[in-house]
Order: structure tokens, then sequence, then C-alpha cells
């Protein structure tokens, strides 16, 4: 059984996925002009300006995306806010906006869920805090089925490693990206390694998994062939 608190915000994820889809075809003929006046000062009162040039001297990049493009945010109520030019970064753990040529940092706490677009293929859903080990952290639901839930978390690090050259020592500071897979399974909590064996064996039933993987010649690599992996863990409860 899936504990309370989980469930609480599965419940706000799955939801909203059906607001989202109406907003995402509707918002921009229903909202009137004060409407849209009013939901960018909230957008505005609940970000920041951030620094662009914080992270100079840092080789690579923290986003997720490579194109700044559009979301949709929620806040505590469930109201949707719109955006046209936004990215996730996964070094702060925050989504990030442009708003007349201003880069400006959203207050995770004033929303818990995210829809980023996507042109093609489903829309990529975040939620806040709904993965326990990332607390503040925006965590990807890649999976959500019955008696599994599936999440990733998009981490960034500052790796810096010093190299010495003769007469110098030089620090080289690069972002490093890591994609993290978690999975609650049946109420329990697991961390997941992306190989055919240890997939098995963090999502229950390992012999039939390993069976299905082998006849369908899967890669837990591949993200088409990862959620075929879930959706038969799932069904084997």
């Amino acid at each position: 059984m899936l504990p309370r608190t989980f469930l609480l915000l599965l419940m706000l994820c799955s939801g909203l996925f059906l607001i989202a889809q109406n907003t995402d075809q509707e918002m921009g003929d229903q909202r009137t002009a004060q409407e849209i006046a009013g939901d960018l000062q909230y957008l505005l009162e609940a970000s920041r300006l951030a620094d662009t040039a914080r992270y100079e001297g840092i080789r690579g990049t923290p986003y997720r995306y490579e194109q700044f493009g559009a979301l949709l945010l929620f806040d505590t109520a469930m109201n949707p806010y719109p955006v046209d030019k936004a990215n996730y970064n996964g070094f702060s753990n925050q989504f990030e906006f442009y708003h007349n040529g201003k880069l400006r940092e959203i207050n995770g706490n004033n929303f818990m869920r995210v829809e980023v677009l996507q042109a093609e293929g489903p829309d990529h859903i975040y939620v806040r805090g709904l993965n326990r080990k990332f607390p503040s952290s925006y965590a990807r639901v890649i999976f959500q089925g019955d008696n599994i839930v599936a999440t990733l978390i998009y981490n960034v690090i500052n790796d810096e490693k010093v190299v010495e050259n003769p007469g110098q020592t030089l620090k080289l500071r690069r972002f490093s990206a890591k994609s993290l897979y978690y999975a609650m399974v049946d109420g329990e909590f697991v961390t997941l390694k992306l190989s055919a064996k240890a997939l098995a064996e963090s999502l229950g039933h390992p012999a039939e998994l390993r069976k299905f993987i082998k006849a369908q010649k899967l890669k837990p690599g591949r993200d088409e062939d990862l959620i075929k992996i879930f959706e038969k863990a799932d069904e084997l409860f």
C-alpha cells in the first residue's frame, strides 16, 4: 500500500494532469486581459531575478533542456500559469524563465507541479517533493501505475578538477549531469539501476521480468523500453 503522503502528492499529480490538458487547449482563449495581467503579477511576485553571471568559469550547462520553451506552472490552489520561455535548472533545482529579457528564478514553494510542453511525445510532468531523497527538488514522473510510480531526478553538480601544469595549478569546473531513477513499488521506495537484472530485482517478480525483458529484447536505457518494463512490472502485482 502506498504511503499517505505519497498518495496525496500523487493525487495532486494525477488531478492536475486533466486540468493541464484542458488548460493547454483553452487557456489562450479563456483568459481576459485582466486575468493575464494578474497571472503575470503573481509570477513576478513568486520569483526573483537570477544572476546571469553566477556560472562564469563553469563549462557546460545546468539546464535540462537545450532550448528555453513553453511550460505550465500550477500553484498550490491548482491554478495554471502559462510561461513561454522557461527551463529547469538541475543545479539549483528550480525552474527559471525570461521576462522582458531578464532571467528570473521561480520560488518552488509556490508551484508544486510543472508541465513542460513537448513538440513530440507526452509532456514532461514534474512534481516538487514527490521524491523523498530529494524533497526540495522537482521529480519528473516517468511512469504512474496502480502499484508502481517511477520518478527521475535530473541532478547537476559542479565538478571541479585540479590540473597541475609546470609552474601553475589550474582548476577546471564543469557542470556534470546525471539522471537518477527511483520508484515507489507497492509501498516501498527503491533506487533503480538501469540494467535488466537490477531493474527486475527492484521492481519485484524478478524471474518473470527478466524473462519478459529478454523475450522482448528490451534495453532499459531507452525511454520507450523502460516504460514497457514498468508497465509489465505493474501488471504482475
